[in-house]
């Protein structure tokens, strides 16, 4: 065996590390994302679900046709980003993933929402301190 040295990447995660800490960052691998499913905008909202999430889920009945792109695909990038880097992401992932069967309009305008907010926040780093 031979020894590589430090990892500095690895499966889409940035790893950088010091004496006290490693972070982790996925900024690459949801800027990938973003320009798969085309929502790099300028405007950013400041929560990962629309203020209106409950109410959509109620009133929301129109079929989505054509869908705009691959609804499961989205949540599991989401979801896989959710385990690596992002949890603050956790509840809004929680919340579509419970459409993937029969995804309406309405969860497609909550998921290219959530997707925005990812965009803002795709440079946040998940920082395990001294005592990991």
């Amino acid at each position: 065996m031979e020894d590589l040295g430090v990892v500095k990447y690895a499966l889409g995660i940035r790893i950088t590390q010091n004496k006290e800490n490693i972070s982790l960052i996925q900024d690459k691998f949801i800027q990938q994302i973003l320009t798969e499913f085309s929502t790099n905008q300028i405007r950013l909202p400041s929560a990962p679900l629309p203020c209106n999430y409950k109410e959509l889920k109620i009133s929301g009945d129109n079929i989505a046709d054509p869908p705009p792109f691959n609804y499961r695909r989205a949540v599991g990038l989401l979801q896989y980003i959710v385990q690596c880097t992002q949890p603050d992401l956790a509840f809004a992932t929680s919340f579509l993933s419970q459409f993937l069967e029969d995804p309406k309009d309405f969860n497609y305008k909550s998921i290219t929402h959530t997707l925005k907010y990812l965009s803002g926040a795709r440079n946040f780093t998940l920082s395990l301190g001294e005592y990991f």
